[in-house]
Order: C-alpha cells, then structure tokens, then sequence
C-alpha cells in the first residue's frame, strides 16, 4: 500500500480535484476570451497606424481578421472533437492549443503587416477550438449532469469576464502607452494558464458502459462493465427511454446501429434537440460578431471616441454574461425550451431598437448601451442552455440506445458540433454584416438583423429540449431525464 501511494502523482488528490479541474478549465476559457477581446477596440487604429491600411479599408480588414478566428475555429474544431474523443488523455491536445494560443499572441504583437495579422487570428481561432471542445468535455466528464447546467453558466461568466476585460486593457494600455504595452498581460496569462494546464490531472473519460446518463443523481458508479456486456435495469441504471415519433429529443426510430454504422456526428445531427442548439449557438456567434465587426468603427465615426472610449462602450455587452450561471440553473428548473426562445424573442426587437442610434449627443450614447445591456442578456439566455442541451443529447441518446457512440462517448464531438456552429456565425456575422452596413445602411441592417432573430425562435420552441422530468426506474425509484 505504501509503495500505491508512494506511485502517485505528487499531489493527486488536489490536482484531481473537481474544484481545481473547474477552475482551470474556467481559467482556460477566460484566458482564450481575453486574448480573443484584447486586440478589439485597439484594431481600428492599428491597421491605420502600423499596417498602413488607408481609412476606406479598415472595415473591410476588421471583418477579414474576424472571419479568419472563425475559419480556424470551424477547421480546429472538426479535428479537436474527433481527436479528444478518441485520443488515451484529454490532456495533451489541451496543452497544443495553448501552445497555438501563444503563437498567435506573438504573431499579433509584432506583426506590422496584414498577412501575419491575418495568420495569428487563424492560429487564435484554433486554439480556441481546442479550448472549447476538449475543455468542455474535460469539464462534462467532471461534473456529470448533476452540475452540468451551473457549470456551463460559470464557463459563460469566464468567456464574459474574457471579454469585459480584454477590450478595457487593450483600449487603456493602447492609449496611455503604445501597441506593445497591450500584450505584456497576455503573456503572464499564458504563462499562468500553461503551468496549471501541465499540473491539471483530468478526470478518466466517461464512457458508455460506466456512467449513469439521464440523471442528475451524485451517486456515481465505482465499478466497470466490460464493453460487450449492456448493463441491465437496476436501482441504479436508468430503463431506455421509449422512442416516440413525436419526441422532439430523438430521431423517430433509432437504428441499433455499432458505431462503425453510424458516425457520432452523424447521429448527433440527426437529431432536433441537437439541431436547435446549434442554431441557437450559430446565431448567437453571428449577432455577437457582427456587432463587434461594426459598432468600434461606427462608435468611433459617430461619437469621435478614441480606443478607451470605444472599449468602454462596447463591455456593456458582455456585463449580463455575469448572470450565466443562474441562467444555467433557470434552464435546469424551467427548461431549456423557454429560456432559449425567450432569448431569441428579446433580441428581435432589440436589434431592431439599435437603428435610432444615428446622431452624436449624450443621449444617444446612453441609449446604445441601455439596447447594448439588454442584448448582451438575450444573448446569455440563447447561449448557455445550448451548450447544456448538447450534452443532455448525448446522454440521452446513449440511454435510449446504450453503446451508441462507442466506449469513450461524445461529449467532445458534441461540443466540437457548437463550435463549429459558433465558427460558422464568426464567418457568417464579420462579412455579412461588414458588406450590409455598408449595402443597405445601419437602419436596415438592425431592422433585417431582427426580424431574422424572431424567425429563429420558432424551431427552437419546437425542438428545445423542455424540463427534465422524472423516469421511472426499476424497483419504484425515479431518475431525471
């Protein structure tokens, strides 16, 4: 026993630790977030400034450097999800993408040039893939579903915490010192985020065989079933839930298909729950870049702010982000259903609203962060839930079809799928909204922006997961699903 011991890791049981896991991974996601908002406000000027770029172009190349984030976060996270899902650690791609993370930080802070600019926010974008598909799954296997909803609102208040930050640092150092004075704290970040990252010893991945799915219960099998052999109902092992036609949740007749038949991506696709979130996640992505391609430029040509003062109008946005992990435990009481539909129902007229911003006075300045508040919140209640509701389809699936998606589950590709719906809207929202406010004016854009919203939410309000009820379960007890 004492030669066990004495073969552990130093310090096994705090670096094992849910809370420490937790924290690095909330840690991760901050720092990716803050890296991604650092350059923001500081942009407009710096393509002006050092890259030369005449003042006509700069709009064009904010949407290009934006879109190039969402291009390497859409190829990253095909290959991330499939790699950690099937890979023997979840700890070692976790440490490439903060390597990548730090490339990326170096091409920015020395690059005087549009390439090498457009090459660190490609490497940024795949950084972040691995971040938040390999992350989030580390952070699924440690928490279960018993703490899943909580946990991906913390993780939203992390990406917020990022974002309010980033662009306050970048905008203040940019404007008392100089451009290089804006990455000093993005390479202490990396340096802390790295050493924990080495030090994190992850949770084993969840697989099919010894996980209790469709419950929220902490009771936690200790014992391994042999792949080949499917666990029978007990107190403890939740009944397959019955297929029906009209459940939105599940494709109508799932086939008992091996994996080698079905590509979990594939099956995860097949399925309108797991549609709805994306959607939900795409056009949070589309909304929430495009405003930022947008509004630093118009803030800066219609108020005459400088970086600071751009910076400090934009974090209004992401202030209700705060709110996410009461948010997560919303959609876990009242269901995802609501909450979602609610969110894409708000931002409908509020894009809308932002249209009467189109003078310089103090009241126009208040009236834009007033629509800017009460949008960054409609865009937490789309967002959270989603991410939540990818998981639960992943449960869901492999309790209604037990070895579904092979030993080592999905949850990684389930949420390499969001970020390649998050990627799609950062590719969609730069130059959509980039061509259009130029096209059709700042009026028909927000008119158009929020009709669009209004339409999403009707799949959502049918396919969204609702509240997780009760199951019956062998021997009288009940289980959440």
């Amino acid at each position: 026993m004492d030669r066990a011991k004495d073969s552990q890791p130093f310090l096994m049981k705090i670096r094992s630790s849910k809370l420490f896991i937790l924290t690095v991974v909330n840690l991760a996601v901050f720092t990716d977030a803050y890296l991604y908002a650092l350059i923001i406000p500081v942009l407009p000027f710096a393509l002006v400034k050092r890259v030369q770029l005449h003042e006509d172009d700069v709009q064009l190349w904010i949407g290009i450097l934006l879109a190039a984030y969402g291009a390497g976060l859409l190829v990253g996270s095909l290959i991330a999800g499939w790699f950690a899902d099937r890979g023997d650690s979840r700890q070692g791609p976790y440490l490439w993408g903060l390597i990548a993370s730090a490339a990326s930080t170096v091409a920015f802070s020395l690059g005087q040039s549009k390439s090498l600019l457009f090459v660190g926010r490609l490497v940024q974008g795949a950084s972040s893939a691995i971040v938040y598909t390999v992350g989030l799954a580390i952070l699924a296997d440690t928490v279960g579903q018993a703490g899943v909803g909580p946990a991906m609102g913390f993780i939203g208040m992390s990406i917020a915490l990022g974002v309010l930050v980033g662009p306050v640092v970048g905008g203040v150092l940019y404007h008392s010192y100089n451009y290089h004075a804006v990455f000093i704290s993005a390479y202490a970040l990396v340096a802390l985020d790295f050493l924990l990252r080495i030090i994190m010893l992850p949770s084993p991945k969840k697989t099919s065989t010894n996980a209790t799915y469709g419950t929220f219960s902490n009771d936690q099998a200790t014992t391994q079933t042999p792949p080949d052999q499917i666990p029978r109902p007990t107190s403890r092992s939740p009944r397959p839930l019955p297929v029906s036609s009209t459940d939105p949740l599940l494709p109508s007749n799932p086939k008992q298909a091996s994996p080698s038949h079905r590509h979990p991506m594939l099956t995860l696709l097949a399925t309108p729950r797991m549609l709805a979130a994306i959607l939900a996640d795409f056009m949070q992505s589309v909304v929430l870049t495009g405003l930022e391609t947008i509004l630093p430029l118009r803030i800066k040509l219609l108020f005459a702010y400088n970086s600071q003062q751009v910076a400090l109008v934009f974090l209004v946005l992401t202030i209700p982000s705060f709110a996410a992990p009461l948010v997560g435990l919303l959609s876990d009481r009242i269901g995802a259903k609501i909450v979602v539909s609610l969110g894409f129902v708000a931002l409908a007229p509020l894009l809308a609203l932002l249209r009467l911003v189109d003078h310089n006075d103090q009241g126009q300045v208040a009236l834009l962060c007033v629509l800017l508040l009460l949008i960054g919140g409609a865009l937490d209640l789309m967002v959270t839930p989603a991410f939540t509701e990818a998981m639960y389809v992943v449960d869901d699936w492999e309790e209604a079809e037990p070895g579904v998606f092979g030993g080592k589950g999905a949850y990684a590709q389930a949420f390499s799928l969001m970020a390649i719906a998050y990627a799609a809207g950062s590719l969609v929202g730069p130059f959509v909204g980039g061509l259009l406010a130029e096209r059709i004016g700042w009026s028909s854009l927000t008119l158009y922006s929020g009709l669009l919203c209004g339409v999403c939410a009707l799949p959502c309000l049918y396919a969204t997961g609702g509240r997780r009820v009760p199951i019956r379960l062998a021997g009288g007890q009940g289980s959440e699903s």
